[in-house]
């Protein structure tokens, strides 16, 4: 589009089913109209563009439609490099700030690069979906390669081949992101993604004591060669360059002892450098020193249970690349548990059972919520939508890796306020209103006596939309926001993501459920008798199917 005209919406036209050839791309580069401008400056034309946009009145079914995305993206990065994308790469100085296409797709990509055919059932469809992998790969990488970021942001229901877009994104250091319409989540990340990022051309180094070595490096980013800015003697350092530098993202090491531990102390360095936005170098330094012990009672202790629980979150996780993997890596978390047991835990006598430690109390619910929810669970139903969740918690900062982890509940009381409980189903009474935060969803629970009252359930309804604003405010992704009532079709989507505590006896419920103390009898069987019959277990159940005996809650 040329915001040149400001009277309508003017475009050139490119056909997309090739790359654009050097002569096109000349045209575009050298021609009188103007396609990238500062927003503030063209606000009124770009108005003028997406108003002119019209729904697609064809026949064609929408996964038959012709889309040329990966055409369209070498066609804006040509744009980005302008002229110097004619002079040999030695020449020229590298752009000054980095910069970020945002793709907006509404279904897959049937036309020239990276394109695959509509039907999966067509005879070559497997070979062209490998060549359409490495070709949106070598697009990403290109895009890297001249400091620039790619979203994609997908809407509506028809499926966009994940398979094939993910390599692109993950190449340049974007996020993929998928939402059910062009509607309110999908206008927030539009806005949150082109403000995302905060430097680039970021590296990390890391270094530790000589007892300590890395094993893996999770997260956005590839292996980088040592910097030549200091010289250590016998330097061990590891180095990652950050395809983005970005608040949202972060990375995880998981290391192993190399030799006993001698010294009182252990020594971690981090030190990042990267570049601002406004051509500002920046170097961080952080060093820390954590004291060793050899009793294994003040080292449990020690451990913080959230950290630990995305440490083996995320080391699960990078394994299960389909359905099929994360079958196996749920059983990997069950033999976790068991290894935590055996090393940690207490023989009980005369049984073959074992007491889990009562120091890492949390960890058993947040591994149970690893092997049954998004991650590797069957909540979610499209395998696109798994492999999605998968990758953005990999590279999700511990917050959101934590929350995507392990959802969070809050129960709406009296004059506005919340109260924080166990994400349990006991908590689905009917005269409460619940607020489920699990990472890429937020879910607003109204019980059915609650929503008969009119006005007490607006004004609860309002009171959980403020919350559920204010806990994903600076959030990227930013999560789907849905509420629904007691009874309704829609509230699966909350119950399948609480631990179905009811199966328990009654003496454990109101162990890990204290609230349920101030319930009266009726209120009390009322809500044991909303529940339906499920095949799935419990936390308890699980650890008893394990040979493990829970431990107290905290």
């Amino acid at each position: 589009y040329d915001f040149l005209e400001s009277g309508m919406a003017a475009a050139d036209v490119f056909p997309g089913n090739a790359t654009p050839t050097k002569e096109l791309l000349k045209m575009l580069v050298y021609g009188t109209g103007v396609y990238l401008a500062p927003l503030h400056v063209c606000l009124s034309v770009a108005h003028n563009i997406v108003s002119s946009l019209r729904p697609y009145r064809g026949e064609l079914a929408e996964p038959s439609r012709d889309r040329c995305l990966g055409t369209a993206v070498e066609v804006a990065l040509s744009l980005i490099q302008g002229p110097s994308a004619e002079m040999p790469r030695i020449m020229v100085k590298r752009a000054g700030g980095n910069s970020h296409i945002v793709v907006c797709a509404g279904g897959p990509t049937t036309l020239g690069v990276g394109s695959v055919p509509h039907s999966q059932s067509h005879p070559q469809y497997a070979y062209l979906e490998r060549k359409a992998v490495r070709l949106m790969e070598q697009i990403g990488q290109e895009a890297r390669q001249h400091d620039t970021i790619v979203d994609i942001l997908c809407a509506g229901t028809c499926p966009v081949r994940i398979s094939i877009l993910q390599p692109l994104v993950v190449a340049s250091g974007g996020v993929l992101v998928l939402h059910d319409d062009f509607g309110e989540s999908f206008g927030l990340n539009l806005q949150r993604s082109v403000k995302r990022a905060k430097g680039f051309r970021g590296v990390l180094e890391a270094r530790f004591s000589d007892c300590i070595g890395v094993t893996r490096v999770i997260g956005p980013g590839k292996e980088a060669p040592l910097d030549g800015h200091e010289s250590f003697k016998n330097d061990k350092a590891v180095a990652v360059q950050m395809l983005n530098v970005d608040e949202c993202q972060s990375f995880a090491f998981t290391m192993e002892l190399q030799e006993d531990i001698e010294e009182e102390n252990v020594y971690f360095q981090f030190v990042a450098r990267y570049t601002e936005t406004r051509q500002i170098n920046v170097t961080r330094i952080v060093t820390i020193r954590i004291p060793t012990t050899s009793s294994l009672s003040t080292y449990l202790q020690s451990v913080d249970e959230e950290v630990a629980a995305v440490l083996i979150g995320k080391r699960t996780v990078l394994l299960a690349k389909d359905a099929s993997d994360a079958i196996n890596m749920r059983a990997s978390v069950d033999e976790r548990m068991k290894d935590i047991a055996f090393k940690f835990g207490k023989a009980m006598p005369k049984t073959k059972l074992r007491r889990f430690p009562s120091e890492l109390a949390r960890l058993p619910e947040i591994l149970f919520h690893l092997s049954r929810g998004p991650l590797l669970g069957s909540i979610v139903c499209h395998e696109d939508e798994r492999a999605v969740i998968r990758n953005l918690f990999l590279h999700a900062s511990f917050d959101l890796s934590m929350r995507i982890l392990s959802p969070r509940l809050l129960m709406h009381r009296e004059g506005g306020t919340f109260e924080e409980l166990p994400a349990y189903d006991l908590a689905m009474q009917s005269d409460t209103a619940l607020v489920l935060d699990h990472g890429t969803d937020v879910f607003i629970w109204m019980g059915s006596d609650l929503a008969a009252d009119e006005a007490q359930s607006a004004a609860a309804l309002a009171a959980c939309r403020t919350l559920a604003e204010e806990l994903t405010e600076q959030r990227f992704p930013a999560p789907r926001i849905l509420a629904f009532k007691e009874g309704s079709s829609q509230a699966r989507y909350l119950q399948a993501r609480l631990i179905p505590v009811h199966k328990d006896p009654p003496y454990e419920q109101e162990a890990r459920f204290p609230q349920l103390r101030s319930l009266k009898a009726d209120q009390r069987a009322k809500l044991k008798s909303s529940f339906l019959h499920v095949d799935d277990l419990s936390m308890c159940e699980w650890m008893r199917s394990l040979k493990l005996i829970p431990p107290d809650p905290c």
